[in-house]
């Protein structure tokens, strides 16, 4: 998992940051949703803010993988020939940030969807 992290690239770390920031965001929802204590419009404008940073992450996680084929391709047109071996490496270490990225936006699709889901039952009642 750390060397994930590590070969994933220099927006690994925002993207794990957000991840972090995003789950201490959804446990706030979620508490304030099973309490019932909190506001109805703070938790909607928290779940909200939940699901702005996974897609958020998502795309930085694309925006990572589009600059580091961008500095492969670069290289690979100034040395020629690369072996199938390295360019498959390469395309597999390219898709680490985006795939990080997209655990992230099901995480917070999931939560909000539940959240949202629960308000509108709490709202039937």
């Amino acid at each position: 998992m750390i060397q994930l992290l590590l070969n994933g690239g220099l927006f690994m770390l925002p993207l794990l940051l957000l991840a972090l920031v995003m789950v201490v965001l959804a446990a706030r929802v979620w508490s304030g949703v099973l309490s019932q204590k909190v506001g109805k419009d703070a938790v909607i404008r928290t779940n909200f803010m939940v699901l702005q940073i996974g897609i958020f992450s998502f795309f930085l996680g694309l925006f990572s993988q589009v600059l580091g084929l961008m500095q492969a391709f670069k290289v690979i047109q100034e040395v020629g020939a690369v072996a199938p071996q390295m360019l498959a490496g390469g395309l597999y270490m390219s898709l680490i940030a985006p795939g990080f990225g997209l655990a992230i936006l099901l995480f917070a699709l999931g939560s909000w969807s539940a959240c949202k889901w629960k308000l509108h039952a709490y709202a039937q009642i």
